[in-house]
This record gives structure tokens, sequence and C-alpha cells, in this order.
């Protein structure tokens, strides 16, 4: 008996919330699917779910294991499409969006490098900071660094977003430099509205402990590309995603101020509408942003 079929009939009663609803959608007989499930359960030597006449309960155990088998299950239905994929060329239109900062300054490896791979696919990008819905508007693929909060949606992490705090030698010079994130109250402060927590930066002290501090500063802005800008001429503190300001760092035009104070962490997650049965376009743009991940890593 293949295990991947037990695993794939536990994920559904779980997402069905019982076996009959489960095997309805599957089309399968309610017996066989109770079936797959005990002997999942007699390999693994665990209890997974609570059965009742009246209804199925998920155990601690059981909801552990059916997020590995989606991870598992996922992974396997991306891999095979993304092989019948490059057995034949790509077409149609793949719609994906994106905050302007990411895909302005990762252009090359995300989308122009994709694009030559795949010269019958045609790219829609929508650049917005905006939480696009997926559905309403028909976008096969989201990019965001913030965590995601609708359930309903599928996300994928890629990797971390490191967050610094940067400043311009000049600057430093003529304000000072913090010694402590509660300095930076009476510093001028450059900041990105496209954060939650502004006007307040959660930042850590020397302790370790949290400290939230109210900023502020000459200029407010919705892009971290201005707002990193705007530290190398000088304008103030900026914080932003690091690798907004990669070259800079390395160049000396910034320096990073408190590092390691920065108590928020990112990542950037590729999001689709749903889990399973993706079309090759989608799934073969996913398998492209995970390689330009580890690439980065």
């Amino acid at each position: 008996m293949d295990k991947l079929t037990w695993m794939d009939a536990f994920v559904r009663v779980v997402d069905a919330g019982g076996f009959a609803e489960a095997a309805r959608r599957w089309g399968r007989s309610t017996s066989a699917v109770s079936k797959y499930v005990s002997l999942l359960e007699e390999d693994l030597g665990v209890r997974l779910l609570e059965r009742t006449t009246r209804r199925c309960v998920v155990t601690d155990a059981g909801a552990a294991h059916a997020e590995r088998c989606r991870r598992i299950l996922l992974e396997l239905e991306e891999s095979e499409a993304t092989a019948r994929a490059e057995q034949r060329e790509l077409r149609g239109v793949l719609r994906v969006t994106a905050p302007p900062g990411f895909l302005l300054l990762h252009r090359e490896r995300v989308l122009a490098s994709f694009a030559a791979r795949h010269p019958g696919l045609q790219l829609e990008v929508d650049l917005t900071h905006r939480l696009v819905d997926l559905v309403d508007e028909r976008i096969d693929v989201a990019i965001r660094l913030t965590d995601p909060q609708d359930s309903s949606l599928v996300a994928r992490r890629l990797g971390p977003v490191p967050l610094a705090l940067v400043a311009s030698p000049a600057y430093l010079e003529r304000a000072g430099v913090p010694r402590r994130p509660e300095d930076l109250a009476d510093h001028a402060c450059l900041a990105d509205t496209n954060f939650r927590f502004h006007p307040r930066w959660p930042l850590r002290s020397a302790d370790g402990g949290p400290v939230d501090v109210e900023v502020s500063g000459p200029v407010r802005a919705n892009s971290p590309l201005l707002v990193g800008g705007l530290a190398s001429d000088g304008l103030g503190i900026a914080l932003v995603p690091r690798w907004v300001v990669d070259d800079d760092l390395a160049s000396g035009a910034l320096v990073e101020v408190l590092p390691g104070s920065v108590r928020v962490r990112w990542s950037v997650w590729a999001v689709t509408s749903r889990r399973r049965h993706l079309d090759a376009r989608t799934t073969a743009f996913l398998d492209h942003l995970r390689q330009w991940a580890h690439q980065g890593e």
C-alpha cells in the first residue's frame, strides 16, 4: 500500500472534518478512507484521530503530523508539475504582485531570468504594497514581506529579510552616534510607513529586553528605496530591509547603527490562493523563486 495515499487520506479527513465528507470530496468510499488512516496510524504507532459515533477529533500528534504531511504532499505535487512543465514550453499569462522596492532591486534574477527562460510566457506584474485579493484580482503568485495573516492562502517561506538601522557617516558626525535604542527619540529618523508598527520602532535594549521607541523625522514615505536613499544623503537614520542598502553599506556610504538591536524578523513569502493543482506556469515560477532564494543564502 502506498504510504503517500495514507497521508493524503489523513490530510483530507482533517481538512474535511470527518471521514464521510473526505470520502465524498475525494470520490472514494468511507471505508477505504478509514482503512488508509488506520494503516498510517499503525505504521506510526500513534493515534492521529479520536473517533466517536458523532465526530472526529484531531489529536495533538495528529495536528502536527498533518502539517508535515501537507508539506510533503505539496512538495511532491509541485516537483511533479515542474518536471512536466520542463517538457513543454510554457504559454499564457502569469500574474504576479510584489512590493515595488523588492522587484526593482531583484528584477534581473527574479523576473528577467525567468522571462528569458520562458519566452512564450507573458508576465503581468502589479507593484504595490497593498495586500491584493488573489482570487478577486486573478493573481497567480504574490511575493510578500509580511508574515501571512490569511489562513485561506498558501504561503511558502523563501528566506529571511533582515532589517537594519543605517545612517551616513556625515549624519553621525553631525548629530552623534546613538548608543542605545532610546537615543533614537532625539534623532532625525526616516520612517517607512509600510511598517505596521510605524511610528514606534520595535527594538532590543542592551540587556536584550524589548523596547519600543517612538521616532520622528523630516521625511515619512511608503518606499524603503527612498528612505534608504535619503539616509545615504545624510538626512537621518533609517530602518530598512538590509538588501535595500547592501551596496551602500559595502561602499561605506552608509553604516549600521545599533547593530543587532532590531527586534522584528521578516521573511519573504510566495503566496498562492490554493495549495493543490497549480498550473504549470505558477509551479515553474514558484520553483524559480526557491532557486533564487537559495542562491542568496
